[in-house]
């Protein structure tokens, strides 16, 4: 009888104690869940280097001086600029280098000395992915939390308060995420784009 009693104020001891492991690890839990969700989104889109940057091809860069922060626009990507006294970007495929230009699509040279500004789209795809991803991860809250109180706990309302909150941080990560359009370099504000000929 008393090996029968210890039996089960061990079981009961054990519940107990797994339960209050178990809410204190939630928030644990839901921030690692946020970041496996987070850093596989961005290692999916991570940017490769240019197969091209091998020092021998021609090459528009565009720098900070006195920084590392360097883009590099070779034949065939596409570039999107704004000149002097226009309003608008203007996209295009560059198609070939001179000492002072570049040429986009139909061979329309742009010379570098018109150019006010650059936008650098290539992290928009990689971005708007993660923000995807952070409206997927909503629906998970939701059903997690069900399922635990309808199996585990019992509790009513079978949607924990807590999920609300969070669903709504993540929430504004997808609309901030789907608003983002890519940044934009404006050359008089120190940067600069120079002819790279090897």
């Amino acid at each position: 009888m008393y090996v029968l009693n210890m039996n089960r104020n061990s079981i009961c001891l054990a519940y107990t104690f797994f339960n209050s492991l178990k809410t204190r690890l939630k928030p644990v839990f839901t921030l690692g869940l946020f970041f496996m969700f987070l850093f596989g989104s961005l290692s999916a889109f991570a940017q490769v280097e240019n197969s091209q940057e091998t020092g021998l091809a021609p090459f528009l860069l565009l720098e900070k001086p006195g920084t590392k922060k360097r883009i590099r626009y070779y034949i065939g990507d596409e570039i999107e600029f704004k000149l002097k006294d226009e309003k608008g970007f203007f996209k295009g495929t560059i198609v070939q280098f001179s000492d002072t230009s570049f040429f986009v699509n139909d061979f329309s040279e742009i010379p570098l000395r018109t150019v006010e500004a650059l936008a650098d789209r290539s992290k928009g795809a990689g971005i708007k992915a993660v923000a995807k991803s952070a409206y997927l991860v909503i629906p998970v809250f939701f059903v997690l939390s069900a399922a635990n109180n309808i199996f585990n706990t019992g509790d009513t309302p079978i949607i924990d308060k807590e999920v609300y909150p969070m669903s709504a941080v993540f929430l504004g990560i997808t609309g901030a995420g789907m608003l983002y359009n890519g940044r934009r370099y404006r050359l008089k504000n120190k940067w600069r784009i120079i002819m790279v000929r090897l």
